[in-house]
């Protein structure tokens, strides 16, 4: 398998309302440039040719639970970063604490508890987002939350009117730009307000990228999210009862280890029916939570498909075409990696020979 980034013949379609200034715009770049001496290993990550707002990425996980996963993500930037947070979001389906399924919404960055979350809730992450609460806090604290805008995050984006300052989803990852006005001086007083609250720290984007590979490879970091922080409920619990946290006090709760079916029905927030022997007939049954059901097995069988479902040829290498991809896979035998490998070497000999 061969590595390929694509960085000619992509055209980037224009976002409406995502402009930055040549200041955001130019410290982008020097972030970009900077992860040529300190990117932390195992992850690559391409600038979006014309967008360097929206840049891609490949996590290659060589240890810790999720090995040996590989894992494909993009980053987008508000035009206040690093005042705000860059929106993370994957595209390669894993069961992961602090990643939203693909294809459901089981997080809002705005609830205090975990109750289901109504359909027309927008403070949530999209589809793929990656949750920033647990190693980055300060971007979602009080007093980003009291300041007369809002923002749209694992990242964040500022908004039109004088709503609370709390994390704002829309639907897509591809949509969540349309919200977006053009910068102006509500920007810059958002930016001034966030450098004044005692909660601000500029981080680079390197640590963003060191924390999202930690939290796949090193199990410290996933023993220390909190529910609060997760972003899906159930590979928070299923985690626990992995690690043995949970197992006794899931055995007590459900002395019976539900049926795949059930179990997804109870996810999809579906009541379950049992027979009352005193009416002797059906009744509702109360829906039991996420943290009352056996998640014994499930941690495991769920990571061991989706780490099956990256390795898999349709998902890495995808059809002849490559796609959209700017990052792709070429498919070649051993032999020939060996030899690009000893044109590589020869090449770097003769450069420092000169």
């Amino acid at each position: 398998m061969w590595l390929n980034i694509v960085q000619n013949g992509f055209e980037v379609p224009s976002k409406p309302g995502l402009v930055l200034t040549s200041f955001r715009r130019q410290n982008l770049l020097l972030e970009f440039a900077s992860l040529k001496a300190a990117c932390p290993e195992g992850i690559y990550v391409i600038i979006t040719p014309g967008d360097p707002s929206l840049w891609a990425g490949v996590l290659f996980i060589k240890s810790g639970p999720y090995k040996p996963a590989v894992l494909r993500f993009q980053i987008s930037f508000p035009p206040t970063y690093p005042d705000l947070p860059p929106l993370v979001t994957f595209t390669t389906d894993i069961f992961h604490p602090l990643l939203t399924p693909l294809t459901t919404y089981t997080y809002t960055t705005g609830a205090s508890n975990n109750d289901t979350v109504s359909a027309t809730d927008e403070e949530r992450l999209p589809p793929g987002g990656f949750s920033l609460r647990h190693g980055f806090p300060h971007w979602f604290g009080r007093a980003q939350k009291s300041a007369s805008s809002s923002r749209n995050t694992s990242g964040s984006h500022l908004g039109a009117g004088t709503q609370s300052l709390s994390p704002i989803h829309d639907e897509t990852a591809s949509s969540h730009s349309s919200r977006m006005p053009s910068p102006s001086h509500s920007s810059a007083l958002l930016s001034n307000k966030l450098r004044q609250s005692s909660t601000y720290i500029d981080i680079p984007i390197v640590e963003v990228l060191q924390y999202l590979k930690s939290s796949f490879t090193e199990e410290a970091v996933l023993d220390s999210i909190t529910l609060e922080s997760a972003a899906n409920t159930g590979a928070y619990h299923a985690w626990k009862t992995h690690r043995g946290d949970a197992v006794k006090q899931s055995r007590s709760l459900s002395p019976q280890s539900p049926t795949s079916e059930s179990r997804r029905s109870s996810e999809d927030g579906s009541s379950r029916f049992s027979l009352d022997p005193k009416q002797g007939g059906p009744q509702l049954a109360r829906t039991r939570r996420p943290g009352e059901w056996n998640w014994e097995g499930v941690w495991e069988e769920r990571v061991r498909k989706g780490i099956q479902n990256s390795l898999s040829d349709p998902v890495l290498f995808g059809n002849s075409s490559g796609g959209d991809d700017l990052i792709r896979f070429l498919d070649i035998e051993s032999d020939a990696i060996d030899g690009l490998r000893k044109d590589i070497e020869k090449r770097e000999s003769f450069v420092s020979a000169v």
